[in-house]
């Protein structure tokens, strides 16, 4: 939600980043914007490649791209993480942020693989479709619009739910 004079100048809402605890992002397959999402988390949200998953020990966001690879990448993700709390280390069910590819609505595909996905994970977090960001050398210089404030907002607030 926007609010006061942080969002007058383009700043998320939501917990302070000082407030949330470190997190790993994790990309789910090439080029889904795992790193935008970690930079915009920085300096909480470290980023580590897939492969890593199963061995991690800190609250994971899983990052894809919302077309029906992603989800199908975004599925394995789901499912080694939850092995990863089976044996004790990942603390919680990930957070899953869904990174537009266009500005068309989802995919019936998508949108029917989040709702199996979706009790097994925290939250969804839909990250919009930025245009701007197809012709910049670096994502994070590009003045926010309110749809990524919010979803940047969205995505602090389910890190900063505690899992049980």
């Amino acid at each position: 939600m926007l609010r006061g004079s942080r969002a007058k100048r383009g700043e998320p809402m939501g917990p302070p980043l000082s407030a949330l605890p470190p997190v790993t992002v994790v990309g789910c397959h090439g080029g889904c914007g795992a790193t935008t999402v970690a930079r915009l988390l920085a300096p909480v949200g470290q980023e580590t490649t897939r492969d890593q998953l199963h061995l991690l020990t800190t609250p994971v966001v899983l990052v894809a791209r919302s077309t029906a690879y992603g989800m199908s990448w975004a599925t394995r993700g789901v499912t080694v993480a939850h092995q990863g709390i089976g044996y004790g280390r990942v603390p919680g069910p990930p957070v899953l942020v869904l990174v537009a590819d266009s500005p068309l609505r989802e995919p019936a595909t998508v949108r029917a693989r989040v709702r199996l996905l979706q009790d097994r994970v925290r939250s969804v977090v839909r990250m919009p479709y930025v245009p701007e960001w197809r012709d910049t050398d670096d994502p994070l210089t590009v003045p926010p619009s309110k749809s990524l404030i919010e979803a940047v907002a969205a995505l602090r607030s389910a890190l900063a739910v505690r899992s049980v």
